[in-house]
């Protein structure tokens, strides 16, 4: 057994107390850790990905990122360097052996003040906001650490920021380091995207104007096309779409509101519309989805 491996079974094992048996999404005491655990497989879940970083201890996911299909498994780390919408299928999974996942939310603010304080490896643009690779011994070190620390809020004051900031180090230094210098690094294509994602998160709701967008962030239509569907492998108006699908299902879960008023509410004129898009992302009309999902 590696030293990588030795530590990522440490881990697996102070990971599992935060459950107490449960399969369920945790978040520790540590601003923006958080665990999640699954005893069995799962199929096409539907979420976005926040700029985090998933460090896998045990089991098997499959991933869609955008369009982009992804695998990632115990002993590997994935990466969305920016908001992603996922389908994700959770393939190795048991009882005796649960899918197993520490997950940390990237700091945009820490990633710059690490870019400016020292060089680092030149990477080519990145071709997507999101990428798989194995986990070394530094990387699981430092995780290991950071879980160590909570339930411990003196130690944490001290001691987590640096962690993190050391993870975010390790994670620049990767293999999948181009993936966070070419989003984070300012006035680069790849930026002027992420800029662009984080002023379509706030307006979902605006028809869209594919000139007026891309002016907005002093590039050309066709390249802030090309450069959109390189980091998140969808158009903006696919991204868009996604959007305000998303936030429609969560108008519906969290506050009880109608099929048709949660299709206005998040732009939409015609709720007809609304509901052949919203069968053909989730599998089914919204009612009976919001049914199933209720009832679970």
């Amino acid at each position: 057994m590696t030293e990588t491996d030795a530590k990522r079974m440490l881990l697996i094992e102070q990971a599992k107390k935060l459950f107490n048996g449960q399969p369920a999404i945790v978040q520790t005491d540590i601003p923006g850790f958080s665990a999640s655990m699954r005893t069995a497989p799962t199929v096409n879940q539907h979420c976005f990905y926040q700029p985090m970083v998933i460090l896998v201890l045990q089991g098997k996911k499959n991933v869609v990122f955008g369009t982009e299909k992804m695998t990632y498994q115990e002993g590997q780390f994935a990466i969305a360097s920016v908001d992603i919408p996922t389908i994700g299928s959770i393939i190795e999974a048991s009882p005796e052996k649960p899918f197993l996942t520490l997950i940390l939310e990237l700091d945009s603010y820490v990633i710059s003040q690490l870019l400016s304080e020292g060089a680092y490896p030149q990477f080519e643009t990145a071709r997507r906001g999101s990428g798989v690779a194995d986990a070394d011994e530094a990387l699981t070190d430092a995780f290991l650490r950071l879980l160590s620390l909570t339930g411990q809020p003196e130690r944490q004051k001290v001691m987590a920021p640096m962690i993190i900031k050391e993870i975010h180090y390790l994670l620049l230094t990767s293999p999948l380091g181009g993936i966070l210098c070419s989003v984070n690094t300012k006035g680069s294509q790849n930026n002027q995207i992420a800029n662009a994602i984080a002023w379509l998160k706030n307006n979902f709701r605006e028809s869209l104007n594919m000139e007026d967008l891309a002016q907005r962030f002093n590039m050309a239509a066709s390249s802030f096309y090309r450069h959109f569907n390189k980091v998140t492998s969808l158009s903006p108006l696919q991204y868009q779409k996604q959007l305000r699908l998303h936030e429609a299902r969560r108008l519906m879960i969290s506050e009880n509101i109608s099929a048709e008023n949660a299709a206005y509410e998040v732009g939409y004129e015609s709720a007809s519309q609304f509901n052949r898009e919203y069968k053909r992302m989730f599998g089914m009309p919204p009612k009976t989805n919001i049914n199933q999902i209720k009832q679970i």
